[in-house]
């Protein structure tokens, strides 16, 4: 968190404990502090308070005892003036200060418990938890381009579980909430709608049933496309038969438990040795992976075979296909942009009728390894197995 956003945090918690008010206060009894003993001390020739500023220094120097005794009343009225700001003044300042250490108790005490709100932007929201989600936090926090990306855990876990997780990766962003991530304030704490990723992991978490495990997976992903349509959202299923439910929410990913096992295996027998490389492709560490990058911009037009020759000389990868996403025409793009009575009355009508005119989902096409002469789009990107992410080039 950035220096300016820590000060913003403070001074709200200190106006919420009415701490203007107690500074308020304290500013004033200083000023009135300094004019007093100035005004008793400006005719007296031993007095070493001869201006208001003078008296201004005396007054804070006092109210904070340090005592550095460079200035003081001599007068009778100037030391009543002192005698006044010693007890007023000390036992405001023990106010305000302890007011200011029991918001950063607060905060603290809310963060060990999960109940502080998220203000990170760009973010991504891991919901729930299971035996995969530290392998998750792993490849998140040590490969890719979002090792620098906030983590904002929600789940149920104990908070002995929770200190551990974060004493393990402590030189990371992670947070955590504690809650239902099934409900919208949960969601809003994690401020799901300045959120850029969300991924809803199968949750064994809590108290709730196994049996449901799919059910709040569903739950969980209409809530966060009701309230932040934006958000990329991956989902985890253990049955893929609910896999219709989470497409009917428009979740962008869905990856289903132990599925193309079969495949797998049946490969084992007809390929030797493929599944191993595959699990090396997808297990954490050293080995080649895949990547989603940009195309560079000087490569849009060419051809799939000068692209494949370019990564292959200059990073040493394996351009496998390309990946296109097609964005689904919505009615917004249909209608003009000036809000006339006509385009009023039409989106009034398709909202009464209940029904998704033209809003499907936008289109993921992926072609392994096209033609050489296959022409590269502007809106594509190149899928490519290499050790590390490509340098982005113009």
């Amino acid at each position: 968190m950035s220096p300016v956003l820590k000060i913003l945090r403070i001074i709200g918690g200190l106006y919420r404990e009415r701490s203007f008010q107690i500074a308020l206060v304290t500013l004033s009894i200083i000023f009135l502090s300094s004019i007093g003993v100035y005004y008793f001390e400006q005719t007296n020739t031993d007095a070493n308070i001869h201006s208001i500023w003078d008296g201004i220094w005396w007054a804070v120097v006092t109210m904070g005892t340090v005592g550095y005794g460079d200035k003081y009343p001599v007068t009778p009225g100037g030391r009543i003036v002192g005698l006044f700001l010693i007890f007023t003044g000390v036992g405001l300042m023990s106010l305000f200060t302890a007011t200011i250490a029991s918001i950063f108790v607060e905060k603290k005490m809310k963060e060990g418990k999960g109940l502080e709100t998220v203000k990170d932007k760009d973010h991504v929201v891991i919901c729930g938890w299971n035996k995969y989600t530290e392998e998750v936090l792993q490849g998140l926090t040590t490969y890719g381009t979002m090792l620098e990306m906030p983590i904002i855990l929600i789940n149920e876990l104990s908070v002995d579980e929770i200190d551990a997780l974060k004493l393990k990766y402590h030189k990371n962003n992670l947070k955590f909430l504690r809650g239902n991530y099934v409900h919208e304030d949960v969601l809003l704490r994690a401020n799901i709608t300045k959120a850029r990723f969300a991924l809803i992991m199968a949750d064994i978490s809590g108290s709730h049933g196994l049996e449901r495990i799919d059910e709040r997976t569903t739950l969980a992903a209409l809530t966060i496309k009701s309230i932040a349509p934006h958000v990329k959202t991956v989902a985890e299923l253990l049955d893929s038969e609910n896999r219709q439910h989470l497409r009917r929410a428009n979740v962008d990913e869905v990856i289903v438990r132990g599925e193309h096992i079969g495949s797998l295996l049946a490969t084992a027998i007809n390929s030797p040795g493929i599944p191993r490389i595959i699990s090396s492709m997808l297990s954490l560490g050293d080995n080649n992976k895949l990547w989603r990058v940009d195309i560079p911009r000087n490569f849009i037009g060419k051809t799939f075979k000068e692209l494949n020759v370019f990564y292959r000389e200059k990073h040493h990868a394996i351009l496998i296909g390309i990946l296109k996403e097609k964005k689904a025409m919505k009615l917004e793009d249909l209608l003009s942009d000036n809000t006339s009575v006509i385009d009023t009355f039409i989106k009034e009508k398709i909202k009464e009728s209940k029904k998704d005119f033209l809003y499907k989902r936008d289109e993921t096409q992926f072609m392994v390894n096209p033609e050489d002469g296959y022409i590269l789009g502007g809106d594509e990107f190149a899928i490519i197995l290499s050790r590390v992410i490509p340098q982005k080039t113009a």
